[in-house]
């Protein structure tokens, strides 16, 4: 039984922070491959804007080159509409054999915010899914708000003890603006793809 792990989000820039996570990921629930999905429109931000996905998509890519386990799919940004997870999960349970278990890879900060999102009911009964803890949030919180969906929904649900990293996609883009970048945060090749396109100025 193959087990794939999806790892969702805009990715605007892929950060350190989102390859710790998937590193924990692949260790601790055992996936055979993972797969990160650049989202091409976000439900909950319709009037946000985003890097282009084709720049979003390049970034990944180079961040991904040493990670045999990991590779990226364009499903959503070639869709190009509103990106609703469980549509993208049913394209992609398609690609793998029967009876193989897709894991959805989210911070616990969108886990909690699950029950709202585009058919929820199915979405949980019909995928796994690993959750990160991220800076700022209370694992015991997130382990009710598990238990209660896995009583409501029969939802099979996993925390990861990944280590918190203190970097946030929002906070590369302010810094890469005052050209003042910490080291450590974004992977040398992502670097200096960004500056060679003039992205973020």
């Amino acid at each position: 039984m193959l087990r794939i792990g999806v790892f969702g989000g805009s990715f605007d820039p892929v950060h350190n922070g989102h390859l710790l996570i998937a590193r924990a990921a692949l260790a601790e629930a055992r996936l055979d491959h993972l797969l990160f999905m650049p989202v091409f429109i976000q439900p909950f931000k319709i009037d946000s804007q985003m890097t282009a996905g084709e720049h979003r998509l390049a970034m990944l890519e180079l961040a991904l080159k040493d990670e045999a386990d990991m590779s990226v799919t364009d499903i959503e940004l070639r869709m190009k509409e509103v990106s609703y997870t469980i549509n993208s999960l049913r394209v992609i349970r398609e690609k793998y054999p029967k009876g193989s278990v897709l894991s959805f890879i989210m911070g616990s900060d969108m886990f909690m915010m699950l029950e709202k999102w585009y058919k929820s009911e199915e979405l949980l009964q019909e995928f796994s899914f690993i959750v990160a803890s991220r800076p700022g949030s209370d694992d015991e919180t997130t382990d009710r708000c598990a238990e209660l969906l896995r009583r409501r929904f029969g939802a099979d649900i996993m925390r990861l003890g990944n280590e918190r990293a203190d970097i946030s996609s929002t906070k590369i883009r302010e810094e890469l603006k005052k050209n003042k970048l910490s080291e450590g945060r974004i992977p040398d090749a992502v670097v200096k793809y960004i500056n060679e396109n003039g992205l973020y100025r």
